[in-house]
């Protein structure tokens, strides 16, 4: 199934700036969810990737609309690394002695559930996209509301927060100035991203992809919050979930300029990237062809569909495996893959399990060797 995309043909920070092919990628579902729909509805288009020669910012050629890319839910962030990551992410904002939040993207609702545990005030999230469950918190309020220029504050909040939702955007200027022009002067606006350099450098495949159209990485971030108007008052970083953390105040907007060495280096560890999976495919495809047992991939999301469209030798894959239960039992976009419990490993003695799964992995291997199975063979 086709759709029409849309065309960024200029850099989205740098409309003067010459954009240089980098890369596409062939074949790519457009969702990373998991659906009941028939394959035949999929949509399947390739990926163009650019960098801007002034700013080093990586984009998408040809973003999806939104209401293909985030058809069906599937980020419902379960896992140690996630739970630590809204801990840690609500301890830096509990630094600044807040008490009243407005949230842009509150997803499945847990940084609010876990700042209003042992705190006064209130927290207002607005989610226009679905419900992961249903909401009862103290003075706490879902809104099913977009945050753009046509949001008015209908409350006195001490800061505006988001949580890996600035990646998402397609137009991050127009966002932040947005939310800069909603701030009154005592306000504070505190956000987590992915920390990309450290996750493309270590060869995370869920880093760039039709959710994640733009490569922020933390230089660009830092020189693009001064120009549109906000000062960096404190910074943060997550491990286990690799982010970084802003704590940013209102002021003056910033000609500053983008460092020159931004271009080589992002355009140097994307193009390291592409060519550490065409030989690492490679190698997998060996190992699939050479094993006699049963080959698992883990992970139903862009982990294993990014394997498979880069052309992954499925034909002796029994299943995909995947620990939320909202995704099993479901097919994986844009493949044949019927999704499963890693609790069908019990009492298996010759499988195998692909485990490309960035920072999740040592925490997925722990629970499938302590829990399920201690004799699985793992690809990492």
């Amino acid at each position: 199934m086709s759709v029409e995309s849309l065309v960024r043909d200029i850099s989205i920070l740098d409309t003067n700036s010459e954009l240089e092919f980098l890369h596409e990628f062939k074949n790519v579902p457009a969702s990373m969810a998991c659906t009941t729909q028939s394959v035949e509805k999929d949509i399947i288009k390739n990926q163009i990737w650019d960098i801007c020669k002034n700013t080093g910012l990586i984009q998408l050629r040809e973003p999806l609309p939104l209401d293909i890319v985030y058809m069906f839910p599937h980020n419902d962030a379960i896992g140690k690394d996630w739970d630590s990551h809204n801990n840690n992410f609500v301890n830096f904002i509990k630094k600044y002695d807040i008490n009243s939040v407005l949230e842009i993207g509150a997803g499945s609702c847990k940084l609010a559930e876990k700042f209003l545990e042992n705190n006064s005030g209130y927290w207002v999230g607005l989610e226009p996209n679905h419900d992961y469950k249903k909401v009862d918190i103290e003075n706490f309020e879902l809104v099913r509301e977009w945050f753009d220029e046509s949001y008015n504050l209908d409350k006195d909040y001490e800061v505006i927060v988001h949580s890996h939702i600035l990646e998402h955007i397609y137009n991050p200027i127009t966002f932040l100035e947005n939310v800069r022009d909603k701030m009154s002067d005592n306000m504070l606006h505190i956000f987590s991203l992915p920390n990309f350099k450290y996750s493309l450098s270590n060869k995370f495949t869920n880093q760039l992809n039709f959710e994640h159209t733009i490569l922020l990485t933390e230089d660009i971030v830092d020189t693009l919050l001064k120009r549109v108007g906000f000062e960096i008052v404190d910074k943060g970083y997550n491990d286990g979930l690799p982010s970084v953390f802003y704590a940013c105040k209102k002021t003056k907007k910033n000609d500053v300029k983008f460092d020159t060495q931004i271009y080589k280096n992002n355009k140097s560890m994307f193009l390291d990237f592409v060519m550490f999976y065409q030989k690492e495919i490679e190698n997998l495809n060996q190992k699939i062809e050479d094993f006699k047992g049963e080959i698992y991939l883990f992970g139903a999301h862009i982990f294993s569909q990014f394997l498979i469209y880069n052309g992954l030798n499925v034909n002796k894959i029994k299943n995909v495996l995947d620990n939320s239960e909202m995704k099993q039992g479901n097919r994986l976009y844009g493949t044949n893959f019927k999704v499963l419990s890693p609790k069908v490993l019990e009492n298996k003695t010759d499988v195998a399990i692909i485990l490309k799964v960035a920072n999740y992995k040592n925490e997925i291997k722990t629970d499938i060797v302590d829990n399920i199975n201690k004799s699985v063979t793992f690809w990492e």
